[in-house]
């Protein structure tokens, strides 16, 4: 089995985390490992889930020594969000990494360290809700990657500045002319392709591909991995529209009502579910959703 599912988190997530882990342990094979990579000062938290196939890595050893965390600073109560600083690079203090960009720079890094064929990355808020069967997200050496075309329109601004930023990293003539989008709360990477990105990064910047992306101001690890991949179109990856998870995207909670309607919806395909974090539905109406799914296997 080379299978493995990758999840970015922290101390505010844990209870989803706990959720997501269960379901991963209920609906994959007994030889996939679940990573967690948190910030330093999370680490014994998440050791304490305790289960023997999850593994908890911290910041520091993905990171390259210049970047300093100041995950402490950042959860200082009352911080308004855009303050919310996750690292400083100290060769260059200027922009400061936010908590959401140094995610997505240790996400990176996380992946291009692992030598399974396929990773399976999923957020804290999701929860699996059927088999992940490697063969899903792999077709002899390609593997799957989401990528909906035609996915990013005009009203989507921020996206269509991860495209160009995507594609001023990789030195690519422009942001494809198809706008796509391949951003999801589950999705499937191979390694081998986001060291191949990675490296064309640092080439195309000429530094480290972890200080060009920390030094932007706003980035997408999805956009530039689809966008390399879309790129090289060399047989590495094949994409598909579907993302495979039925997501709640509206910031407005779900209460039971919604929450059943929502869970009617599901596409017979979805392997997934996935409430956004920032509806801030209720404890409880989350783990109705998850007991939903209980002795479904």
């Amino acid at each position: 089995m080379s299978l493995v599912v990758v999840t970015p988190s922290h101390a505010p997530d844990l209870a989803s985390f706990r959720r997501l882990h269960a379901s991963v342990l209920r609906w994959s094979d007994p030889g996939v490992r679940h990573i967690v990579a948190v910030p330093e000062i999370d680490v014994p938290l998440f050791r304490a889930v305790g289960d023997q196939r999850l593994d908890v890595v911290g910041y520091r050893g993905l990171l390259p020594r210049e970047f300093l965390q100041t995950t402490r600073l950042a959860r200082l109560k009352g911080l308004p969000r855009g303050y919310r600083i996750g690292a400083v690079n100290a060769r260059r203090p200027w922009p400061p990494i936010r908590g959401w960009m140094l995610q997505q720079i240790v996400k990176l890094a996380l992946v291009s360290k692992l030598d399974h064929d396929v990773t399976l990355l999923i957020d804290s808020d999701v929860l699996a809700i059927a088999p992940l069967d490697e063969t899903v997200f792999r077709h002899g050496d390609a593997v799957r990657l989401y990528r909906l075309p035609h996915g990013v329109d005009d009203g989507m601004p921020r996206h269509r500045r991860w495209l160009a930023e995507s594609a001023r990293l990789l030195g690519l003539p422009g942001a494809e002319a198809e706008s796509p989008d391949y951003i999801a709360p589950f999705n499937s990477w191979s390694p081998v392709v986001v060291r191949a990105a990675l490296d064309r990064v640092s080439d195309v910047t000429g530094i480290p591909w972890s200080r060009a992306v920390g030094s932007t101001l706003d980035f997408s690890e999805f956009m530039l991995i689809g966008s390399f991949a879309s790129a090289e179109n060399d047989g590495r990856t094949f994409t598909s529209d579907r993302s495979l998870c039925h997501s709640h995207w509206d910031p407005r909670p779900l209460d039971l009502t919604t929450a059943r309607a929502f869970l009617e919806a599901l596409d017979p395909h979805d392997l997934a579910i996935h409430i956004q974090s920032n509806s801030a539905t209720p404890e409880d109406v989350l783990r109705w959703v998850a007991e939903h799914f209980d002795g479904q296997r």
